[in-house]
């Protein structure tokens, strides 16, 4: 007796669809991903970038950054604006901004800014127009800076060793004449008539080795008085008379001169004693100065 066949396998209905979808799907993602793969290294390739950084193009990007450099001293003094002149500013607020900065006092000189004047013998009361060319770039403490100064109330020239434009006090000679009470309020505060201009008289009490030939010590009043007893009474303001600029006008007056004097109100001056203590008068930078008669 033959043995027993085994029954015929049969498939499901269902299952061809459901292996032909899943063909069709792989083959579908697989052929997606290959084409992404492509594209991305065509890319790369026209861009010259990399997924994955090398580490030598990272060493060299790190090496071309350039190292920061220490940002140098560059002063910059309020109200002036460089050697245009077109701005001022007081001689003490550029010294100070100027020490602030680090540069030794020393190294600060002052020179006039127009090409016919001389320069002056003291900037203390007087304007700075700007620094001259060459010293608006950055300094050091070691730096030399040279300020153009002018006196109180000028103009600055628009550039640096122009003639002067504009005529200040001193030289339309308007000096402004007052009376006795007038001077002395002005002498309570000289600050406030810093580098006006006035005629003032007065009697030489100093000209000696000790004040030099630039200076002198002298009683001074506002109003024209001659001697008796053998002083100028009722004109008793102890005062200093200097030049601005050395001209030789006081080096031929000697004590005991009455004079009248055309000035400009200076700083006052603090000096010492013959007895060891300090005494504070004010001071007059003369222009034009004349005797007329003495006490002697």
């Amino acid at each position: 007796m033959p043995a027993p066949q085994p029954e015929p396998r049969t498939r499901p209905a269902w299952l061809m669809p459901v292996i032909a979808t899943t063909v069709v799907v792989g083959l579908t993602a697989a052929t997606a991903g290959y084409l992404l793969a492509s594209g991305n290294k065509a890319d790369n390739a026209a861009t010259g970038t990399s997924a994955i950084p090398s580490p030598s193009a990272s060493a060299a990007t790190a090496s071309s950054t350039p190292t920061p450099k220490p940002t140098p001293l560059v002063v910059s003094i309020p109200g002036i604006s460089g050697p245009s002149g077109i701005k001022q500013g007081t001689w003490e607020d550029a010294v100070k901004k100027l020490t602030d900065g680090g540069i030794a006092k020393d190294n600060i000189g002052w020179v006039s800014p127009f090409s016919d004047q001389p320069k002056p013998a003291d900037p203390a009361g007087m304007t700075v127009c700007a620094m001259p060319a060459g010293h608006d770039q950055p300094v050091g403490p070691t730096t030399k800076v040279e300020l153009s100064v002018i006196e109180k109330g000028g103009s600055c020239p628009a550039v640096h060793g122009n003639p002067k434009p504009k005529p200040s006090c001193t030289e339309t000679g308007d000096y402004k004449k007052v009376s006795d009470r007038e001077f002395k309020q002005m002498v309570r505060n000289t600050t406030a008539h810093l580098m006006g201009c006035f005629t003032i008289y007065g009697e030489i009490v100093q000209a000696d080795s000790a004040t030099g030939t630039t200076s002198v010590r002298a009683n001074t009043c506002g109003e024209k008085k001659q001697p008796k007893y053998g002083f100028l009474s009722d004109c008793d303001t102890n005062s200093i008379l200097t030049e601005l600029i050395s001209t030789g006008k006081l080096n031929g007056v000697v004590k005991g001169d009455l004079f009248e004097a055309k000035v400009q109100v200076g700083i006052d001056t603090t000096y010492q004693t013959t007895l060891g203590g300090s005494m504070t008068a004010p001071t007059f930078y003369v222009k034009e100065i004349k005797s007329y008669g003495s006490v002697d």
